[in-house]
């Protein structure tokens, strides 16, 4: 059983919230997209992501393949013939009994804390040294990157009681200090929701200049 905390915010500097989610709680699914090419552009590219990576995951893709697949619909969709492309970073997230199948491409970040501490998540390729943290995914987008040349992070972790992952968008690590993140996330006093409120409101006490979203589930 997982406890869900969730948020969602423009930020202080942008009236648009490009920035988006599904979590279905019920059938064990996840999704979180931070999206580009701003009005009328990165929040459609955005909804599309969610809805397509949602629909893949529910026909029984994995995470990695429902990006995979949802870049090359988007692209399709979508062409990009303007100087200011719309796409979308994105994390896919199956989970139950304690597992998570995750999968991410660009920005969006996945944290991990036992309750005391908290890492990022590294993909296996990551941990191996094969890529190196953040490189080939800070530049990348679905719907503008070529499907061959997606670098799809994917990992499997399985959560003890109290441990936790956070997914957020590049918006709230550039706002919240080391502190503050560990505040949030390693204080077993807090819910889940709780936790993602307090992460806001540090967010908030800063510039924000991008948009905030962040998902945090919790083995109970």
């Amino acid at each position: 059983m997982f406890e869900i905390g969730q948020i969602s915010h423009p930020g202080r500097k942008r009236l648009l919230n490009e920035d988006t989610y599904d979590l279905d709680a019920c059938a064990g699914l996840a999704v979180l997209v931070d999206g580009m090419g701003g009005p009328d552009a990165g929040d459609v590219a955005a909804a599309f992501v969610r809805d397509h990576v949602r629909k893949a995951l529910q026909q029984g893709e994995s995470p990695a393949d429902a990006l995979r697949n949802t870049g090359q619909a988007l692209r399709i969709q979508r062409p990009q013939q303007s100087l200011s492309p719309s796409g979308a970073s994105a994390i896919a997230a199956r989970f139950s009994d304690g597992f998570l199948d995750l999968a991410w491409v660009g920005t969006c970040t996945v944290l991990f804390s036992d309750g005391r501490q908290y890492c990022r998540i590294q993909s296996d390729a990551e941990s191996k040294g094969v890529l190196k943290s953040g490189a080939g995914n800070a530049i990348q987008a679905l719907g503008v990157t070529a499907t061959d040349k997606l670098c799809i992070s994917e990992t499997g972790i399985t959560l003890k009681r109290g441990e936790s992952v956070l997914f957020c968008t590049d918006g709230v690590l550039e706002a919240c200090s080391e502190p503050e993140l560990e505040t949030s996330l390693c204080d077993p006093r807090l819910s889940a929701q709780e936790s993602v409120e307090i992460l806001l409101m540090h967010a908030l006490r800063g510039e924000a200049v991008n948009n905030l979203t962040a998902l945090l589930l919790r083995r109970a």
